[in-house]
C-alpha cells in the first residue's frame, strides 16, 4: 500500500479463484524459517498443488577462494541436502507432491530462477523481521525477493511463530488499498482467498492524519469507489467491509490488522526501482515484520 496515482474507476477486478498448482517453499534451516512450513503445507493441501522445498546454499562472500576451501562447500551442500530430505520425509508431507530444489549462489536470484523454471504460483517464507544491522542482513534479503519475484510471495513474519500449531485459517483477511493500480494488483487474490475460505473481507484505506475531512463522508467516497471496481458478482458470497482509518500507513495497518485478528493480510507492492524512483515510504517491510498474520505481497504483472 505505497501511494501512488488511482487507477481509473473503470478498471474492475476479475473475480475468479485463483489457482496454486505448484508452491515453492524455501528456508535457510533456522527456527524462524521452519515456521512457514505449516502454512506453504496447508495452502498445498487445500489446492491440492506440488510443493518444492528448496534451499539456496549462499556462496562466500570473498571473491577469491583458495581450493583448500572446496572441499568446505561440498560438505556444506551436501549437509543442505541432508536436511532437506529430512524435511521431505516427515509425516506432514506424506500425502503431498513434494520434490527438492538445491540451489547455489545469492539467493534471491537462485528463487527467482526457481520460480521461472518450474512455473511457480506462490513462494512462501519466512523472514527474521530485525532492524538495523540484522534487517540489512537478513530481513532486506526477504524483502528483495518479494519485490522481484515473478508470482505472489507469503512471507511469515517473526511475530507468527507465536502463533503456530494453530490450525491454518482464514477468516479475517484485511486488503489494505491506496487506489493506486499496485494496491489493484492484490485485489483479484484478496478476493480468490475470501471466495475459496469463506473469510471476512476488511478492505482498508489509510488517509494522512493531516487531511481534515470526515471520516464518514471519507468512507461513503471510498466504497462508491470500490463498487465501481468490484464485481457486483462477489456481492452474495463477499461484501467487503469497507474501512477509512487516518494515520501512518504500516501502523494503522497493523492496528486495524489486530483489532479485526485477520489471518492474512494482503498487500500491493512495488518493484525496487519504482519504490527508489517516486521516493515514497516503505510500507511493505514494518508490515511484514510487525504482523501477527503472514503477509501476502502481490506486484503487478509486466
Amino acid at each position: 500500500m505505497e501511494k501512488t496515482k488511482a487507477v481509473p474507476t473503470h478498471e474492475q477486478i476479475a473475480a475468479k479463484p485463483i489457482k496454486l498448482k505448484k508452491i515453492l517453499w524455501t528456508t535457510d534451516f533456522s527456527h524462524a524459517s521452519q515456521a512457514s512450513l505449516p502454512q506453504a503445507i496447508a495452502l498445498a493441501r487445500r489446492y491440492e498443488s506440488r510443493l518444492f522445498l528448496a534451499h539456496v546454499v549462499v556462496p562466500h562472500p570473498y571473491p577469491m577462494v583458495s581450493p583448500e576451501a572446496a572441499p568446505y562447500v561440498e560438505t556444506l551442500r551436501q549437509g543442505s541436502s541432508r536436511q532437506l530430505e529430512s524435511i521431505a520425509e516427515s509425516a506432514e508431507l506424506r500425502e503431498i507432491p513434494h520434490e527438492i530444489l538445491l540451489g547455489h549462489g545469492e539467493v534471491a536470484e537462485e528463487l527467482k530462477a526457481m520460480v521461472s523454471d518450474h512455473e511457480i504460483d506462490l513462494l512462501v517464507l519466512a523472514t527474521h523481521g530485525r532492524r538495523g544491522l540484522r534487517h540489512f542482513l537478513l530481513g532486506s534479503v526477504a524483502e528483495e525477493i518479494w519485490r522481484t519475484a515473478e508470482c505472489p510471495v507469503l512471507t511469515v513474519g517473526p511475530r507468527v511463530l507465536e502463533r503456530q500449531g494453530e490450525d491454518v485459517a482464514l477468516r479475517q483477511i484485511l486488503y489494505p488499498t491506496d487506489l493506486s493500480g499496485e494496491s489493484f494488483a492484490a485485489a483479484p487474490f484478496a478476493l480468490s482467498f475470501a471466495l475459496e475460505y469463506g473469510s471476512r473481507l476488511t478492505v482498508l484505506h489509510v488517509v494522512p492524519a493531516a487531511i481534515r475531512a470526515s471520516s464518514r463522508l471519507l468512507a461513503r467516497a471510498f466504497r462508491d469507489e470500490l463498487q465501481e471496481i468490484f464485481p457486483p458478482e462477489t456481492v452474495p458470497w463477499c461484501e467487503p467491509d469497507c474501512l477509512v482509518e487516518s494515520g501512518e500507513p504500516a501502523e494503522t495497518i497493523l492496528k486495524i490488522a489486530s483489532e479485526r485478528e485477520a489471518d492474512l493480510i494482503v498487500l500491493g507492492v512495488r518493484s525496487p526501482e519504482a519504490l527508489a524512483k517516486q521516493h515514497i515510504s516503505n510500507v511493505a517491510y514494518p508490515v511484514v515484520a510487525g504482523a501477527d498474520c503472514p503477509v501476502l505481497t502481490v506486484r503487478p504483472t509486466t
